[in-house]
């Protein structure tokens, strides 16, 4: 039987609601500040942690204003939680609010962000021009997945742009190197060679990709 993702993402909740109340779990004993609210497993489960899975779960089902609103909720609350700022800075991103996505994610130590998050930070730099910021992560994240060509794509396209020919060549190669069948990266490395005045080798390269 099929599932809508609200109803999986409801099914996750009250999963992660029942191992957190278990014995063992770091949240067993912590209580909302209520007494005599009801309680799982004999533990209740704190109003901050409902709330962040609360905004989970209405990011999970699209519902993003809402999403973000739990979230605020609870960084005031609890403004300690690395975690939970970035996925409040994702859910923005899915807003098409990079630049509030951007200032949510400066806020956590660079050294707390997962890969994804180096990534995300990476290109919102990117989009708004600034290159030196954008480059340092994604160097920073390849180092860790030298396989992802869209990314290496997109950081070579923005060398390019600040006339750090050599630089982006170099990417272009790597990419070119896994992918030497894909004549669009193939063209914008020849454009590239072309900008540097390497007029020889960039027709070479156009030729290749016309039958």
């Amino acid at each position: 039987m099929n599932r809508s993702p609200a109803c999986l993402a409801a099914v996750c909740f009250i999963t992660a609601l029942a191992l957190l109340a278990g014995p063992g779990s770091p949240f067993a004993g912590q209580t909302s500040g209520r007494p005599g609210a009801p309680t799982v497993a004999g533990q209740e489960i704190p109003d901050w942690m409902a709330r962040w899975e609360l905004a989970r779960v209405l990011s999970y089902a699209g519902r993003y204003e809402e999403s973000v609103t739990e979230y605020s909720k609870l960084l005031r609350e609890k403004p300690d939680l690395p975690k939970a700022r970035i996925e409040l800075a994702k859910v923005l991103f899915r807003q098409k609010k990079g630049a509030e996505a951007l200032g949510v994610l400066e806020v956590v130590d660079v050294r707390q962000l997962d890969a994804d998050s180096v990534l995300l930070m990476a290109d919102l730099y990117r989009d708004r021009r600034s290159y030196e910021r954008a480059a340092v992560l994604y160097r920073e994240y390849l180092a860790k997945r030298p396989g992802d060509n869209p990314a290496r794509l997109r950081f070579a396209e923005m060398l390019s742009w600040e006339k750090r020919y050599d630089e982006s060549l170099a990417e272009y190669r790597k990419i070119l190197a896994a992918l030497p069948g894909d004549a669009q990266v193939r063209r914008k490395y020849a454009m590239v060679l072309m900008w540097s005045k390497r007029y020889g080798e960039a027709a070479t390269e156009l030729r290749r990709t016309l039958k």
